[in-house]
């Protein structure tokens, strides 16, 4: 049994959202669970609707799926926004870097139209680095993304959940996301209840997936992954029997 869009919700409901917020610093995943649940309950922590994709601001910036931007400004124009109170020059500086550590350092004078989905993920990235917003939302960003996308944003990616020490938090079916960013790890039921599993997570930065902790703790989260999913199944096939 899983959760629908329609019951995300009351699927949210069942967690006190204002108590796993996390703290400046912090980063806090939300692993497995139905899709429409985790994105629900991620976005209860902000106090926003199950739906919402706001604009980012200092306060509040989401990092999801579908990133916008004016699609009449070039790169450099979209990210100069929320950058008023700095001068041209200093603002110049702080875009052609942002640019430069996603891999856009060329494409300034590009327009959103003319960029890949990997490459707008990585601008979406640079504006969140130069808003540095207090709370971080990350909505699975990589998903449809190929293997060597996603390596290419991992560490533009890790950068900015550090960088003036925001509270994150991660809504994802990825372990190895899971692992490599956050620092608590929660895994969601499958249909509503209690949390199946936590689990604080040690490791040094950066994280290396060859390392030995690493492969621990992927293997230990898959294992709570698959014993809440079989048991998710076998409640759904007593109610159907």
């Amino acid at each position: 049994m899983s959760v629908s869009s329609n019951d995300s919700q009351h699927f949210a409901a069942g967690f006190d959202a204002a108590a796993l917020r996390p703290a400046p610093g912090q980063v806090v995943a939300l692993l497995g669970g139905p899709a429409a649940g985790r994105r629900a309950l991620l976005r209860a922590l902000a106090g926003i609707d199950a739906e919402a994709d706001p604009v980012p601001t200092a306060e509040l910036g989401l990092l999801g799926v579908r990133p916008r931007f004016f699609p009449w400004l070039n790169l450099a124009e979209n990210l100069a926004f929320g950058l008023a109170g700095t001068t041209p020059f200093a603002r110049e500086g702080l875009i052609a870097n942002a640019l430069v550590r996603v891999g856009l350092g060329a494409a300034a004078e590009k327009r959103p139209g003319a960029l890949s989905t990997a490459e707008l993920q990585g601008l979406a990235i640079a504006r969140l680095s130069l808003l540095r917003p207090k709370l971080l939302l990350i909505d699975e960003p990589f998903a449809g993304l190929d293997e060597q996308a996603q390596d290419r944003l991992a560490e533009p990616l890790a950068d900015l959940c550090r960088q003036g020490r925001p509270a994150v938090a991660i809504a994802t079916a990825s372990v190895e996301e899971a692992v490599r960013l956050a620092d608590r790890i929660l895994v969601l039921p499958q249909t509503p209840g209690p949390f199946a599993y936590r689990l604080d997570n040690l490791l040094p930065r950066p994280r290396d997936p060859r390392s030995v902790g690493f492969v621990a703790l992927r293997r230990e989260l898959r294992r709570s992954l698959e014993k809440e999913l079989g048991a998710a199944q076998l409640e759904a096939a007593e109610v159907a029997a």
